[in-house]
Order: C-alpha cells, then structure tokens, then sequence
C-alpha cells in the first residue's frame, strides 16, 4: 500500500500544478486536510501537498475559499 501511494504521489508531482485546478472544492479540501495531518511526509508529498496548498490560496485570492 505505502508503494502504491508513493507512486500516485509521484505521479501527482510530475504533473504539475495546473493539475489540481480541475479538481473540485471537496476533493482539494480533503487532500489539503490530509496533508496538514501526515506526519512524517516523503519529499515528493510535500512538494505535492505544497502544489495542493498553492491551488487553495489561488482560489482564495479568486474569492472561493475552497480549504
């Protein structure tokens, strides 16, 4: 399983950040959620939870406070 999420992680991370913007309101809230609450995060988790926290604060500066 730890396998199986590090490769989505690196998946995720290897996109880019315009990937998280088709994403919906619920889904980024919960994966920013999950994010603040790892514990000992990988490299390319954080990178992926700080392109995940990028794409809430873009769309709290467009008014839609989806985190």
């Amino acid at each position: 399983m730890k396998y199986l999420l590090l490769f989505v992680v690196l998946g995720l991370v290897g996109c880019g950040n315009g990937q998280f913007a088709d994403i919906a309101d619920k889904e980024l809230r919960q994966r920013d959620y999950r994010c603040k609450m790892m514990a000992n995060p990988s490299t390319a988790e954080i990178q992926v939870c700080k392109n995940i926290r990028r794409e809430c604060e873009r769309r709290a500066a467009a008014g839609n406070y989806a985190c």
